[in-house]
């Protein structure tokens, strides 16, 4: 299909162009100063149970660097095309790693009297309420998706892909997502609660493994169907339901989820056969590059 015509190519643009994994660490070297000051000065997590300052200004980040470049948030994957589909596939793909993940830590954990439970709790800072803390954590994760999924997914696969393969950027991608996340085992040994977690290594693994993978799953779905709305609603009914449903055993509360995360993990990955097919079966172009704006391409 012939080329459109491009819009003027904005200094910001050119460099990320010539330069795009420079350009993407220094937005996640700002993006982790938001997330330094959120959770170690201002310790939003301890008082309101989500850095939700952190989240907001990561997705403002976003959105300013988009504008920057002469371009907006549906240039790197929250367009109108093709969103029925988008939404169908990362709704189904996620329920069924969700009931498949419960069912199997359910029955894995007989022995041990498991029983389902409706509970808000944020589970990296430890804090549980009422109602208002549902509301609260749902609209966390809301701005959260946007905001994750924008930079590693959205800003990131895009720029990569100027340089890399289509392999090597999603690695990549998901390599700095689970960076992202380690952060939470600083925290955890700055509150004392890092033997919790299986002490500094196992803390670390725990957090940067799990991370890498499913961030992996979730830059193939959208790479392979254009579209940001799968793993951006993947990520949301992921987290959500993870911070509100859990299963107490005789061991505590939610003492089988390395069971539960390590099925959905196996789920969500042999679900990128069936984000293939869907992909083609709906043609969702591939993401391209940066330079290849068009939506219609």
């Amino acid at each position: 299909m012939s080329n459109k015509t491009s819009a003027p190519v904005s200094s910001i643009q050119r460099i990320a162009l010539e330069k795009p994994i420079l350009t993407s660490l220094v937005l996640l070297a700002i993006a982790f100063f938001f997330k330094w000051v959120d959770t170690f000065v201002l310790r939003l997590d301890e008082r309101l149970g989500e850095i939700i300052l952190c989240k907001t200004l990561g997705f403002v980040l976003v959105i300013l660097f988009v504008w920057a470049a002469g371009r907006s948030l549906r240039d790197i994957g929250f367009h109108s095309r093709r969103l029925g589909p988008s939404l169908l596939i990362g709704v189904v793909i996620t329920v069924i790693a969700l009931i498949v993940s419960y069912v199997v830590e359910f029955v894995v954990q007989l022995p041990k009297q498991p029983v389902i439970h409706f509970e808000a709790i944020d589970p990296k800072a430890g804090v549980t309420g009422g109602l208002l803390f549902v509301l609260w954590l749902i609209f966390g994760n809301f701005v959260n998706s946007f905001m994750e999924e924008g930079l590693f997914r959205g800003v990131m696969g895009r720029l990569f892909r100027v340089k890399l393969s289509f392999w090597q950027t999603n690695w990549l991608q998901a390599f700095l997502f689970a960076i992202w996340h380690l952060p939470w085992v600083v925290k955890w040994v700055q509150t004392g609660q890092i033997e919790a977690h299986g002490g500094l290594f196992f803390a670390a693994l725990s957090q940067f493994l799990p991370m890498l993978l499913i961030g992996f799953a979730w830059g193939y779905f959208y790479l392979k169907t254009g579209s940001l709305w799968v793993p951006w609603v993947a990520h949301l009914l992921n987290n959500t339901v993870f911070n509100l449903l859990h299963i107490t055993t005789v061991d505590g509360l939610d003492s089988g989820m390395s069971i539960r995360g390590l099925t959905y993990l196996i789920v969500a990955w042999l679900s990128m056969f069936l984000v293939k097919v869907l992909a083609e079966r709906f043609q969702m172009p591939e993401v391209k590059p940066w330079g290849q704006w068009e939506i219609g391409e």
